[in-house]
């Protein structure tokens, strides 16, 4: 990422060394392994964690696309179309029957032969 060679690093040395001292150094150097560390493992975890959400992402895109051929290949929107219909068929031979019924009931009463007077 950065182009640092051993001249660089050892040029920041000796100008730590001046500016913090021989007793501060130590401890600042350490400070500053810990600080890195921290920001590369968070670097780490944030390229992990878009990775699996591009992985997510295609796995959902994949998923979708094979539901897509599997209906298709399966006519399930002709079958439901058909289905659908035939139900509204039915609906519709149910309500003629019904209504023939109902025309048909006062019809019988009608027919009825006369009761017998005693």
């Amino acid at each position: 990422m950065f182009d640092v060679g051993f001249s660089e690093l050892l040029l920041l040395a000796v100008i730590a060394l001046v500016v913090l001292g021989p007793e501060k150094l130590p401890h600042a150097a350490r400070m500053a392994g810990a600080w890195v560390g921290r920001i590369r493992r968070l670097l780490i975890s944030v390229q992990a964690d878009i990775e699996n959400e591009v992985a997510a992402a295609e796995m959902r895109e994949r998923i979708k696309k094979e539901l897509e051929k599997a209906k298709a290949a399966s006519g399930l929107d002709a079958i439901e179309g058909s289905a659908s219909e035939i139900k509204a068929a039915m609906t519709d031979t149910e309500s003629r029957i019904g209504s023939a019924l109902r025309d048909a009931a006062p019809q019988q009463n009608d027919t009825t032969p006369p009761a017998e007077k005693p």
